[in-house]
């Protein structure tokens, strides 16, 4: 039996807060119209503890240093692979299985 789009958004939350993810900027949320099926995730995540990204600039952007991308890159897999599972969409065999990750740095 297939889930809702409904109760995809719900367990693929509910999987996340299960693993660890508890941030306020933790959002699950569908696509509409053509994207109706899609799932977007977004949160907030810390940077790594030996973090060596310069300091914004005068647009409020930085550098970022290896240590965060390397924690990202591992985050984004993470979030990925309960994503798929707990949405029933990891059996599907093409590559994004219509699931959308927004990473950002909380500090």
């Amino acid at each position: 039996m297939e889930m809702t789009m409904a109760q995809t958004t719900a367990a693929v939350k509910k999987a996340l807060l299960g693993a660890g993810f508890v941030t306020n900027n933790l959002s699950v949320k569908r696509g509409r119209r053509t994207a109706a099926f899609w799932v977007y995730i977004s949160l907030d995540m810390p940077r790594h503890s030996q973090c060596s990204c310069g300091e914004p600039d005068e647009y409020g952007r930085r550098e970022t240093c290896e240590n965060c991308k390397n924690a990202w890159r591992f985050v984004y897999k993470v979030v990925n692979a309960i994503a798929l599972k707990a949405s029933g969409r990891d059996a599907i065999n093409y590559d994004h299985q219509n699931i959308t990750i927004q990473l950002g740095f909380s500090n």
